[in-house]
Protein backbone atom coordinates (compact mmCIF):
# COMPACT_ATOMS: atom_id res chain seq x y z
CA UNK A 1 0.00 0.00 0.00
CA UNK A 2 2.45 2.52 -1.37
CA UNK A 3 -0.08 5.34 -1.21
CA UNK A 4 0.11 6.28 2.94
CA UNK A 5 3.36 5.28 2.97
CA UNK A 6 4.17 8.05 0.60
CA UNK A 7 2.93 11.44 2.85
CA UNK A 8 3.79 12.85 5.83
CA UNK A 9 1.19 11.40 8.13
CA UNK A 10 0.51 8.68 10.56
CA UNK A 11 -2.20 5.90 9.28
CA UNK A 12 -3.23 3.47 12.08
CA UNK A 13 -6.09 0.78 11.56
CA UNK A 14 -7.42 0.64 15.45
CA UNK A 15 -10.17 -2.14 16.36
CA UNK A 16 -13.13 -1.76 18.92
CA UNK A 17 -10.41 -2.86 21.40
CA UNK A 18 -7.83 -0.34 20.53
CA UNK A 19 -5.38 -2.68 19.34
CA UNK A 20 -3.50 -1.32 16.30
CA UNK A 21 -4.00 -4.10 13.16
CA UNK A 22 -2.27 -2.05 11.16
CA UNK A 23 0.44 1.20 10.44
CA UNK A 24 2.83 3.33 7.61
CA UNK A 25 5.57 3.91 7.75
CA UNK A 26 5.61 7.17 8.97
CA UNK A 27 3.63 5.71 11.80
CA UNK A 28 6.54 3.21 12.69
CA UNK A 29 8.81 6.27 12.49
CA UNK A 30 7.16 8.59 15.28
CA UNK A 31 5.96 5.86 17.16
CA UNK A 32 8.85 3.15 17.28
CA UNK A 33 7.80 1.36 20.49
CA UNK A 34 4.67 0.16 18.48
CA UNK A 35 4.20 -2.99 15.92
CA UNK A 36 1.25 -3.94 14.64
CA UNK A 37 -0.01 -7.04 15.98
CA UNK A 38 2.01 -6.59 18.84
CA UNK A 39 0.46 -4.60 21.34
CA UNK A 40 -3.11 -4.40 23.08
CA UNK A 41 -3.51 -1.02 23.89
CA UNK A 42 -3.04 1.57 20.63
CA UNK A 43 0.07 3.67 19.87
CA UNK A 44 -1.04 6.59 22.49
CA UNK A 45 -0.03 4.36 25.37
CA UNK A 46 3.57 5.11 24.49
CA UNK A 47 2.97 8.42 25.02
CA UNK A 48 0.81 8.46 27.55
CA UNK A 49 1.60 5.61 30.30
CA UNK A 50 -0.28 2.58 30.40
CA UNK A 51 -3.83 3.01 29.92
CA UNK A 52 -6.57 4.73 27.43
CA UNK A 53 -6.39 8.33 26.72
CA UNK A 54 -9.00 10.78 29.13
CA UNK A 55 -10.06 11.52 25.53
CA UNK A 56 -9.83 8.52 23.31
CA UNK A 57 -10.81 9.69 19.78
CA UNK A 58 -11.25 6.00 18.78
CA UNK A 59 -14.04 5.08 21.49
CA UNK A 60 -15.90 8.47 20.05
CA UNK A 61 -15.77 7.81 16.95
CA UNK A 62 -16.71 4.01 17.01
CA UNK A 63 -19.48 5.18 19.75
CA UNK A 64 -20.71 7.80 17.63
CA UNK A 65 -20.22 7.04 14.78
CA UNK A 66 -18.39 10.50 13.16
CA UNK A 67 -15.43 12.01 12.89
CA UNK A 68 -13.44 12.66 15.90
CA UNK A 69 -10.44 15.44 15.54
CA UNK A 70 -8.38 15.57 18.90
CA UNK A 71 -4.77 17.39 19.49
CA UNK A 72 -2.03 15.64 22.22
CA UNK A 73 1.30 17.27 22.87
CA UNK A 74 4.43 14.82 24.14
CA UNK A 75 8.09 15.07 24.77
CA UNK A 76 10.08 13.57 22.65
CA UNK A 77 14.60 13.50 21.79
CA UNK A 78 13.47 16.24 19.00
CA UNK A 79 11.38 18.47 21.68
CA UNK A 80 7.71 18.89 22.29
CA UNK A 81 5.81 18.06 19.53
CA UNK A 82 1.80 18.29 18.76
CA UNK A 83 0.10 16.05 17.00
CA UNK A 84 -3.40 16.49 14.94
CA UNK A 85 -5.19 13.04 15.28
CA UNK A 86 -8.32 12.58 12.86
CA UNK A 87 -10.32 9.37 13.86
CA UNK A 88 -12.50 8.10 11.02
CA UNK A 89 -14.95 4.82 12.07
CA UNK A 90 -15.28 2.53 9.32
CA UNK A 91 -18.58 0.32 8.97
CA UNK A 92 -18.61 -3.63 10.27
CA UNK A 93 -20.44 -6.29 8.79
CA UNK A 94 -22.98 -5.42 11.28
CA UNK A 95 -23.01 -1.55 9.79
CA UNK A 96 -22.45 -0.09 13.32
CA UNK A 97 -18.63 0.83 13.47
CA UNK A 98 -16.13 -1.88 14.38
CA UNK A 99 -12.79 -0.47 13.31
CA UNK A 100 -11.10 3.19 13.23
CA UNK A 101 -8.42 4.93 11.00
CA UNK A 102 -6.76 7.15 12.41
CA UNK A 103 -4.64 9.68 11.03
CA UNK A 104 -1.83 11.66 12.83
CA UNK A 105 -0.52 14.61 11.27
CA UNK A 106 2.66 16.48 13.68
CA UNK A 107 1.51 20.06 13.33
CA UNK A 108 4.42 21.30 15.67
CA UNK A 109 5.55 23.34 12.96
CA UNK A 110 2.22 24.80 11.68
CA UNK A 111 2.57 28.34 11.59
CA UNK A 112 0.88 30.51 13.88
CA UNK A 113 -0.27 32.92 11.49
CA UNK A 114 -2.52 31.08 8.52
CA UNK A 115 -5.66 31.48 6.38
CA UNK A 116 -8.25 29.52 8.61
CA UNK A 117 -10.07 28.61 5.43
CA UNK A 118 -7.32 27.21 3.86
CA UNK A 119 -6.17 25.43 6.52
CA UNK A 120 -9.81 23.99 7.44
CA UNK A 121 -10.12 23.15 3.69
CA UNK A 122 -7.18 21.16 4.01
CA UNK A 123 -7.62 19.12 6.86
CA UNK A 124 -10.76 18.20 5.57
CA UNK A 125 -9.51 17.23 2.22
CA UNK A 126 -7.34 15.02 4.08
CA UNK A 127 -10.37 13.68 6.21
CA UNK A 128 -11.94 13.01 3.46
CA UNK A 129 -9.17 10.81 2.03
CA UNK A 130 -8.96 8.70 4.83
CA UNK A 131 -12.90 8.00 4.48
CA UNK A 132 -13.04 7.35 0.94
CA UNK A 133 -12.05 3.45 1.42
CA UNK A 134 -14.79 2.90 3.95
CA UNK A 135 -17.19 5.40 1.28
CA UNK A 136 -15.86 3.22 -1.71
CA UNK A 137 -16.76 -0.33 -0.65
CA UNK A 138 -20.27 0.99 0.52
CA UNK A 139 -20.88 3.05 -3.04
CA UNK A 140 -19.98 -0.63 -4.58
CA UNK A 141 -22.30 -2.45 -2.79
CA UNK A 142 -25.03 -0.76 -4.77
CA UNK A 143 -23.92 -1.66 -8.55
CA UNK A 144 -22.47 -5.12 -7.10
CA UNK A 145 -26.00 -5.85 -5.70
CA UNK A 146 -27.57 -5.03 -9.64
CA UNK A 147 -24.88 -7.05 -11.29
CA UNK A 148 -26.19 -10.26 -8.88
CA UNK A 149 -29.49 -9.69 -9.37
CA UNK A 150 -29.33 -9.33 -13.49
CA UNK A 151 -27.06 -12.60 -13.20
CA UNK A 152 -29.95 -14.24 -11.96
CA UNK A 153 -32.38 -12.55 -14.31
CA UNK A 154 -29.93 -14.30 -16.60
CA UNK A 155 -29.81 -17.76 -15.23
CA UNK A 156 -33.89 -17.38 -15.15
CA UNK A 157 -33.71 -16.53 -18.49
CA UNK A 158 -31.70 -18.89 -20.16
CA UNK A 159 -34.52 -21.67 -18.41
CA UNK A 160 -36.99 -20.67 -20.87
CA UNK A 161 -34.79 -19.76 -23.70
CA UNK A 162 -35.82 -23.04 -25.78
CA UNK A 163 -34.96 -20.84 -28.79
CA UNK A 164 -37.43 -18.32 -28.13
CA UNK A 165 -36.53 -15.02 -29.80
CA UNK A 166 -37.99 -12.51 -27.41
CA UNK A 167 -35.77 -14.40 -24.42
CA UNK A 168 -32.88 -13.65 -26.29
CA UNK A 169 -33.48 -9.72 -26.64
CA UNK A 170 -34.01 -10.01 -22.72
CA UNK A 171 -30.99 -11.76 -21.88
CA UNK A 172 -28.90 -8.85 -24.63
CA UNK A 173 -30.27 -6.24 -22.45
CA UNK A 174 -29.88 -7.81 -19.12
CA UNK A 175 -25.84 -8.18 -20.57
CA UNK A 176 -26.05 -4.49 -21.47
CA UNK A 177 -27.45 -3.24 -17.88
CA UNK A 178 -24.24 -5.63 -16.34
CA UNK A 179 -21.85 -3.75 -18.60
CA UNK A 180 -23.23 -0.40 -17.09
CA UNK A 181 -23.07 -1.35 -13.79
CA UNK A 182 -19.23 -2.53 -14.04
CA UNK A 183 -18.29 0.73 -15.87
CA UNK A 184 -20.10 2.17 -13.06
CA UNK A 185 -18.31 0.28 -10.05
CA UNK A 186 -14.84 1.62 -12.41
CA UNK A 187 -15.75 5.19 -12.30
CA UNK A 188 -16.83 5.08 -8.91
CA UNK A 189 -12.67 4.05 -7.88
CA UNK A 190 -11.77 7.24 -10.53
CA UNK A 191 -13.90 9.52 -7.98
CA UNK A 192 -10.72 8.74 -5.79
CA UNK A 193 -8.43 10.34 -7.98
CA UNK A 194 -10.97 13.00 -9.55
CA UNK A 195 -11.97 13.89 -5.59
CA UNK A 196 -8.07 15.39 -4.93
CA UNK A 197 -7.16 16.45 -8.61
CA UNK A 198 -9.43 17.74 -11.65
CA UNK A 199 -11.02 15.17 -13.70
CA UNK A 200 -10.91 14.29 -17.14
CA UNK A 201 -12.99 15.17 -18.99
CA UNK A 202 -14.30 12.64 -22.36
CA UNK A 203 -16.41 14.91 -25.16
CA UNK A 204 -19.14 13.41 -26.91
CA UNK A 205 -22.37 14.36 -28.86
CA UNK A 206 -24.81 13.35 -26.19
CA UNK A 207 -29.03 13.04 -26.88
CA UNK A 208 -29.92 14.09 -23.16
CA UNK A 209 -33.45 12.91 -23.23
CA UNK A 210 -32.02 9.48 -24.62
CA UNK A 211 -29.94 9.49 -21.91
CA UNK A 212 -32.46 10.88 -19.03
CA UNK A 213 -34.51 7.79 -20.31
CA UNK A 214 -32.18 4.97 -20.14
CA UNK A 215 -31.42 6.02 -16.33
CA UNK A 216 -35.06 6.51 -15.24
CA UNK A 217 -35.35 2.81 -16.89
CA UNK A 218 -32.78 1.52 -15.36
CA UNK A 219 -33.46 3.19 -11.98
CA UNK A 220 -37.29 1.62 -12.45
CA UNK A 221 -36.02 -2.22 -12.52
CA UNK A 222 -34.65 -1.71 -9.09
CA UNK A 223 -37.47 0.92 -7.46
CA UNK A 224 -40.29 -0.18 -5.26
CA UNK A 225 -43.34 -0.86 -6.95
CA UNK A 226 -45.16 1.70 -4.98
CA UNK A 227 -43.18 4.43 -6.45
CA UNK A 228 -44.17 6.15 -9.39
CA UNK A 229 -41.74 7.81 -11.63
CA UNK A 230 -42.69 9.91 -14.40
CA UNK A 231 -40.99 11.64 -17.08
CA UNK A 232 -41.82 15.10 -18.44
CA UNK A 233 -39.20 15.69 -21.31
CA UNK A 234 -38.96 18.50 -24.12
CA UNK A 235 -39.05 17.64 -27.92
CA UNK A 236 -36.64 18.66 -30.02
CA UNK A 237 -33.88 19.35 -27.19
CA UNK A 238 -30.13 20.44 -29.33
CA UNK A 239 -27.32 17.91 -28.92
CA UNK A 240 -25.32 17.90 -25.97
CA UNK A 241 -21.68 18.04 -26.29
CA UNK A 242 -20.53 16.46 -23.03
CA UNK A 243 -18.99 13.74 -21.46
CA UNK A 244 -22.59 11.55 -21.40
CA UNK A 245 -21.04 9.04 -19.03
CA UNK A 246 -19.96 10.75 -16.14
CA UNK A 247 -22.87 12.99 -16.01
CA UNK A 248 -25.03 9.40 -15.97
CA UNK A 249 -23.63 8.80 -12.76
CA UNK A 250 -25.34 12.63 -11.76
CA UNK A 251 -28.49 11.37 -12.46
CA UNK A 252 -28.51 8.05 -10.63
CA UNK A 253 -27.07 10.05 -7.62
CA UNK A 254 -29.72 12.26 -7.43
CA UNK A 255 -32.53 10.46 -9.08
CA UNK A 256 -31.78 7.66 -6.49
CA UNK A 257 -31.98 9.83 -3.72
CA UNK A 258 -35.19 11.30 -4.93
CA UNK A 259 -36.65 7.54 -5.14
CA UNK A 260 -34.97 6.78 -1.98
CA UNK A 261 -36.89 10.03 0.20
CA UNK A 262 -40.08 9.47 -0.78
CA UNK A 263 -42.62 7.39 1.38
CA UNK A 264 -45.08 4.65 0.04
CA UNK A 265 -47.18 5.87 -3.57
CA UNK A 266 -44.29 8.54 -3.60
CA UNK A 267 -43.97 10.39 -6.92
CA UNK A 268 -40.58 11.37 -8.58
CA UNK A 269 -40.64 13.54 -11.86
CA UNK A 270 -37.69 14.04 -14.54
CA UNK A 271 -38.35 16.69 -16.71
CA UNK A 272 -36.09 18.20 -19.22
CA UNK A 273 -35.60 21.81 -21.15
CA UNK A 274 -33.94 24.15 -22.94
CA UNK A 275 -32.99 28.28 -20.69
CA UNK A 276 -30.72 30.38 -22.55
CA UNK A 277 -27.69 28.51 -23.20
CA UNK A 278 -27.95 25.69 -21.09
CA UNK A 279 -29.91 22.13 -21.04
CA UNK A 280 -31.61 21.61 -18.19
CA UNK A 281 -32.60 18.75 -16.01
CA UNK A 282 -35.23 18.62 -12.87
CA UNK A 283 -36.17 15.73 -10.54
CA UNK A 284 -38.96 16.59 -8.25
CA UNK A 285 -40.29 14.46 -5.28
CA UNK A 286 -42.80 14.68 -2.76
CA UNK A 287 -40.86 13.20 -0.08
CA UNK A 288 -40.47 14.82 3.41
CA UNK A 289 -38.09 17.86 2.38
CA UNK A 290 -34.76 18.73 3.95
CA UNK A 291 -34.34 21.19 6.92
CA UNK A 292 -32.33 24.32 5.99
CA UNK A 293 -29.75 23.02 8.36
CA UNK A 294 -29.09 20.34 6.34
CA UNK A 295 -29.30 22.13 2.83
CA UNK A 296 -26.34 24.21 3.87
CA UNK A 297 -24.26 21.18 4.33
CA UNK A 298 -25.64 18.56 1.31
CA UNK A 299 -23.00 18.84 -0.68
CA UNK A 300 -19.72 18.65 1.89
CA UNK A 301 -18.28 14.85 1.51
CA UNK A 302 -19.65 12.28 4.01
CA UNK A 303 -22.07 14.12 5.46
CA UNK A 304 -25.80 12.03 5.41
CA UNK A 305 -28.73 11.91 7.31
CA UNK A 306 -29.18 8.22 6.66
CA UNK A 307 -28.54 5.56 9.17
CA UNK A 308 -24.39 4.16 9.21
CA UNK A 309 -23.50 1.51 6.73
CA UNK A 310 -26.93 3.45 4.79
CA UNK A 311 -25.39 5.75 3.40
CA UNK A 312 -21.52 7.61 2.85
CA UNK A 313 -22.70 11.04 2.10
CA UNK A 314 -20.12 10.89 -1.82
CA UNK A 315 -23.31 10.62 -3.81
CA UNK A 316 -24.19 14.82 -4.28
CA UNK A 317 -20.73 15.67 -3.39
CA UNK A 318 -18.94 13.42 -6.35
CA UNK A 319 -21.87 14.76 -8.83
CA UNK A 320 -21.37 18.74 -8.06
CA UNK A 321 -17.52 17.71 -8.60
CA UNK A 322 -18.69 16.22 -12.00
CA UNK A 323 -20.68 19.24 -13.20
CA UNK A 324 -17.90 21.64 -11.81
CA UNK A 325 -15.96 19.71 -14.40
CA UNK A 326 -18.67 19.56 -17.26
CA UNK A 327 -19.27 23.81 -16.56
CA UNK A 328 -22.56 23.00 -14.98
CA UNK A 329 -24.65 23.75 -12.08
CA UNK A 330 -26.75 22.27 -9.48
CA UNK A 331 -29.79 24.42 -7.59
CA UNK A 332 -31.77 22.03 -4.64
CA UNK A 333 -34.49 23.56 -3.26
CA UNK A 334 -36.31 22.45 -0.41
CA UNK A 335 -38.43 23.04 2.86
CA UNK A 336 -39.62 20.20 5.24
CA UNK A 337 -42.84 18.09 4.31
CA UNK A 338 -42.87 19.82 1.21
CA UNK A 339 -41.01 17.84 -1.05
CA UNK A 340 -37.51 18.85 -2.94
CA UNK A 341 -36.71 20.00 -6.42
CA UNK A 342 -33.29 19.51 -7.44
CA UNK A 343 -32.41 21.67 -11.29
CA UNK A 344 -29.11 20.78 -13.09
CA UNK A 345 -27.93 22.45 -15.94
CA UNK A 346 -25.48 21.83 -18.51
CA UNK A 347 -24.02 24.10 -20.77
CA UNK A 348 -25.09 22.70 -24.85
CA UNK A 349 -21.69 23.25 -25.72
CA UNK A 350 -18.96 22.75 -23.18
CA UNK A 351 -16.20 24.03 -25.18
CA UNK A 352 -17.73 27.47 -25.70
CA UNK A 353 -18.70 27.53 -21.96
CA UNK A 354 -14.67 26.78 -21.18
CA UNK A 355 -13.98 29.55 -23.88
CA UNK A 356 -16.38 32.19 -22.17
CA UNK A 357 -14.61 31.24 -17.95
CA UNK A 358 -11.70 32.19 -19.72
CA UNK A 359 -12.45 35.08 -21.23
CA UNK A 360 -14.23 36.09 -18.05
CA UNK A 361 -10.80 35.30 -16.15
Amino acid sequence: MDFPDNLPIAFFMIDSEHRVRWMNHKAREWFAANKAGERRQCYRTQVFGSGFCNICPTARAIENGTVVRYEFSTLTSEGQKKYEVTAIPLPGSTGSPSDVVEMVMDVTKRPVVVQEDDLMAQLEKMAAIGQLAAGVAHELNTPLGTISLISKEIERSLSELHGKREQREAIHEYLADMNGEIARCRMINQDLLDFSQKGMICLMETDLNTLVSKTVEFIIKGARQSVTITRALSAGLPTLMTDPYRFRQVLLNLIKNAVEAVDENGQVEVATYVQDNFACVSISDNGPGITEANLKRIFEPFFTTKPIGKGTGLGLSVSYGILMDLKGEIVIKSKPGKGTRVLIQLPIDYRSAVAKAAQKN
